[in-house]
């Protein structure tokens, strides 16, 4: 009786052993696994931030938004430069259809209107557009 309960404890020591190893193997492969993907992400990064910056110029109309109805305003330049900088593997992918320059309506007394830009892609590293502001005169329809 000695002898078998020794026997199993032995198998049971051997058991725990085994499962301990397996544990920690499972979980070392998991974490390399992790580590590799962690890598790649990193060089893929590091990668794009090592690509060289341009930057292309687009020549848009400015439209007026929220003109009442019997009036029409027109605007003093009526075309905005819009600089985007970029990546140069994104530079063909951009086209003047992807922005549009706009001002509002002016509600009170002002010299000038504001412009702004709506981008609707997301490769550019940021845009600047010039003039900032122009004139404007409302006309009656």
């Amino acid at each position: 009786m000695k002898w078998s309960k020794d026997i199993l404890t032995y198998l049971l020591f051997v058991a725990i052993a085994f499962l301990i190893w397996w544990t920690n193997a499972w979980h070392n492969q998991a974490a390399e696994h992790e580590g590799v993907a962690t890598a790649q992400n990193a060089q893929t990064q590091a990668d794009e931030s090592k690509q060289m910056v341009t930057e292309k110029l687009f020549e848009l109309p400015i439209e007026v938004v929220g003109v009442p109805q019997g009036k029409s305003v027109r605007v003093f330049p009526s075309k905005a430069d819009v600089y985007v900088r970029v990546r140069m593997s994104h530079y063909e992918e951009l086209s003047k259809e992807d922005y549009r320059v706009w001002c509002t309506y002016p509600s009170s007394q002002t010299d000038v209107l504001v412009l702004h830009v709506d981008a609707n892609e997301s490769r550019s590293l940021s845009i600047r557009i010039e003039p900032e502001e122009v004139e404007y005169l409302i006309e009656e329809n």
